[in-house]
This record gives C-alpha cells, structure tokens and sequence, in this order.
C-alpha cells in the first residue's frame, strides 16, 4: 500500500488480491449484458463518452469486503473526513453500487468528481499506455497530477476522496477494438432516512 500526498488531498494506491482481480475481470469482458448505468459524462454532441456497466451484485459484495477496511486506512492517513464539518454526529458509511467503465481508443471521461466521500478506481485491463489524472486548484491556475499507466498496473487501484477533480484521456491504439476496463464506485454517509428504514 503506497500513501501518496498532494498538495490539496491525498490517496492511497494498492492492489486487487489476484483472485478478485480474476473474477473482476472475468465479469467486466463480458459485462455488456449487465444493467447499463447513465453517468451524465458526455460528449458535446450528447452522447456518453464511454459506456458504463453495473457490477453484479454478488461482485459488488465481495469487492465491498474488501474495500471497505480502506475508508478507515484512509481517515488514519489524511485529515480529509475528520475535516468534513457538516453532521453534528458521525453517520455510518454506505457503500455504493460500483460500475464498470468499458473504453475505447476515442473514449474519454472528462473532469468530473463523485458522489460520496470517497472514490475508488481498479484498473482491470490497460493499453500500452493511458492516463489517468487527478486536477485540482493552485493558487492562480489548476494543475494537474498524472498517472501515466501501462498493463503492468493491472490490478491496482486507488482510494481518494470523491470531490478530487479527475479525468481520463483517449488512448492511443492502432486496433480500433483494443478496450480499457477499470471500475468506480463510491463510499457515502448513511442518509437518515436509510438508518430508519433499517
């Protein structure tokens, strides 16, 4: 596990255990028969800029028993939540139902941020080459933070906080069907009106 600081936020990188990685993959190859999910990421002309896919639920279990011990990782790590100043008392977290994101070689995701309050990202099947970047404000100007990733980063994935400003670029590739497959999803605060209904 790698904790990485930046100058507003902080994230945390490790990587999939590599039979949850195997079935992660498995589903996402083929997960074109799953439940599509509308993101509101979209090109100018109206269209999504990717497809995206909901992880079945039984995945979604079990990469949630895996995620989940990270939320505390994370608040041991980064000030990031203890500064979330607006409950009067701590909230349980929720895990939300993640998604597949399938990519193409024009495929994109611009600058957006989350739901929640923490945000994940598993890289699952990579290009040669692709990125991944992280924006967030200067003092005069945004900058940015690149991750620049090959196939060798299969498998990793990193925990951040859900309104740090993030995007993926186009990749380059002389096979129009050549696919990058990662997966999103988010950790949030239990509504109370959840908590009731419990």
């Amino acid at each position: 596990m790698e904790l990485i600081q930046l100058p507003n936020d902080g994230y945390i990188r490790s990587s999939l255990p590599k039979e949850l990685f195997d079935t992660l993959l498995t589903e996402g190859l083929g997960c074109y028969n799953n439940e599509n999910r509308i993101t509101g990421l979209k090109r100018p002309d109206g269209t999504q800029t990717c497809p995206h896919y909901n992880v079945s639920d039984k995945n979604s279990d079990c990469l949630k028993d895996f995620i989940f011990p990270y939320i505390d990782r994370y608040m041991e790590n980064f000030p990031y939540i203890q500064n979330i100043k607006c409950l009067s008392s701590n909230s349980p977290f929720i895990f939300g139902k993640p998604w597949y994101n399938i990519q193409k070689p024009n495929d994109y995701l611009p600058i957006h941020t989350h739901d929640g309050v923490l945000s994940y990202t598993i890289w699952l099947k990579l290009p040669l080459s692709s990125e991944f970047i992280f924006y967030y404000s200067g003092i005069v100007n945004q900058m940015d933070y690149i991750l620049r990733l090959t196939p060798q980063d299969e498998g990793d994935f990193i925990f951040f906080p859900a309104t740090l400003n993030h995007g993926v670029h186009p990749f380059p590739s002389n096979d129009p069907n050549e696919i990058r497959i990662s997966i999103s999803g988010n950790i949030s605060l239990q509504g109370v009106d959840d908590y009731l209904s419990k």
